[in-house]
């Protein structure tokens, strides 16, 4: 956990010594994918669940009352 923690106050001293400009491009690089992955997978988590709650709701109806 030593050189996690190394390798990080590394990246973190290197990136504060960019300037502005740099600091934000290297961080909307980092950044931008990573929100885009997220996003991705909390929408599967969210649309698995209403699939799920659907077929429950669909169970509890007799096949010729919809």
């Amino acid at each position: 956990m030593d050189e996690v923690t190394r390798w990080w106050d590394g990246v973190e001293e290197w990136l504060t010594s960019l300037s502005f400009v740099p600091q934000i491009l290297v961080s909307a690089a980092i950044v931008v994918p990573l929100a885009i992955g997220l996003s991705y997978l909390m929408n599967l988590l969210v649309d698995g669940s209403f699939r799920l709650l659907d077929r429950r709701e669909s169970a509890d109806v007799d096949p010729g009352e919809q």
